[in-house]
């Protein structure tokens, strides 16, 4: 099996797949689309696209092949290595460098590397079966319209118009008529009231009193001053002795210390790497309902979060279970960590 199937092998079920000392394969979702010309509905996948600066190793491709070929780890990466060679001879010879169902690899003028993803080939696995739809695009007939009733309808709403606009001008005039005839008629018969006080004036100045002091008799009265003794009686201070408790201090005997003993678990078994967390969790609840202790353990260099099958204490429960793993068609690799 060629190596360019290995690599879209795991595109399905990752989101990065790094080929080292070449770049790595990026895959990202998106959604849905209507063509606007061709009026073609394309289901959801992903896009792919390549980033020469990933190039550290993994550890995933390497491990694939691996298990698929049933060689060494360090055999998969003389096989990555060849392959490699083999890409980079293409694009200095030839200037490009055809990887099958994920794209073409290009060098430009300038050394530049760019790359065409293959569109034929969707990734995203939730679309599996899924297929492009071509809608024939709608013709909208313009019905026709008749000129007379259009007119007669047009006199008509203007007619009415007209009536309504009668009706409010008469309901608001006819309240304004009768206000005013009734506030004349009231101030004709007040100014016939009031027409014999009309020379009176209400505003007429008064005098001011004039204040004229007065003298006044005041007798003097005489107050008689007695002399009294006063005699004060000491109080009596009643002081309290309050008697001295002794507090005897009560004897404490130490709790013994519990020390609990934490086994720190170094071996990992790796299911998969992902450039978003969201992803990784997914993976993470998958791996749970299947009854694995699945984690996210951390990032690696390039900042992709480890999802682990399971993590042990030692090396060899943790190989014992990576031989079950592959046997049953799931393909891991061990990290101490």
């Amino acid at each position: 099996m060629k190596m360019e199937t290995y690599i879209s092998d795991l595109l399905y079920r990752h989101d990065c797949v790094i080929i080292p000392g070449l770049g790595g394969i990026i895959t990202n979702y998106r959604s849905a689309q209507i063509h606007p010309v061709s009026h073609t509905l394309r289901p959801p996948s992903k896009s792919i696209r390549f980033n020469i600066n990933l190039q550290e190793d993994d550890g995933l491709l390497a491990n694939y092949v691996s298990s698929c070929e049933e060689i060494s780890f360090a055999s998969a990466q003389t096989k990555i290595e060849r392959f490699v060679f083999s890409i980079q001879n293409d694009l200095e010879h030839k200037k490009q460098a055809k990887l099958p169902k994920i794209g073409i690899l290009s060098v430009d003028l300038n050394g530049i590397i760019s790359f065409e993803p293959d569109l034929k080939v969707n990734y995203l696995s939730d679309a599996f079966g899924l297929e492009a739809i071509q809608s024939p695009a709608l013709i909208r007939k313009s019905k026709g319209i008749d000129v007379s009733k259009q007119i007669y309808r047009s006199a008509k709403s203007i007619q009415a118009q007209k009536t309504s606009f009668n009706w409010k001008v008469a309901a608001v005039l006819i309240p304004l008529i009768g206000l005013s005839t009734y506030v004349s008629f009231q101030q004709d018969a007040i100014g016939d009231k009031y027409a014999n006080y009309a020379y009176l004036n209400p505003f007429k100045e008064k005098p001011a009193s004039v204040y004229v002091p007065r003298a006044v008799e005041v007798k003097e009265k005489t107050i008689e001053v007695k002399e009294t003794k006063i005699t004060t009686t000491p109080k009596t201070v009643v002081e309290t002795v309050k008697e001295n408790t002794e507090v005897k201090a009560k004897k404490t005997i130490p709790a013994p210390n519990d020390k609990t003993t934490f086994v720190s678990k170094s071996f990992h078994l790796v299911a998969g790497c992902f450039s978003s967390k969201l992803n990784a969790n997914n993976l993470v609840s998958q791996l749970k309902t299947e009854g694995f202790e699945a984690s996210v353990i951390g990032q690696n260099a390039n900042g992709l979060f480890r999802v682990a099958f399971q993590s042990y204490v030692t090396r060899e429960l943790a190989m014992s279970e990576m031989k079950k793993l592959k046997a049953s068609g799931k393909p891991t690799w061990l990290l101490k960590k």
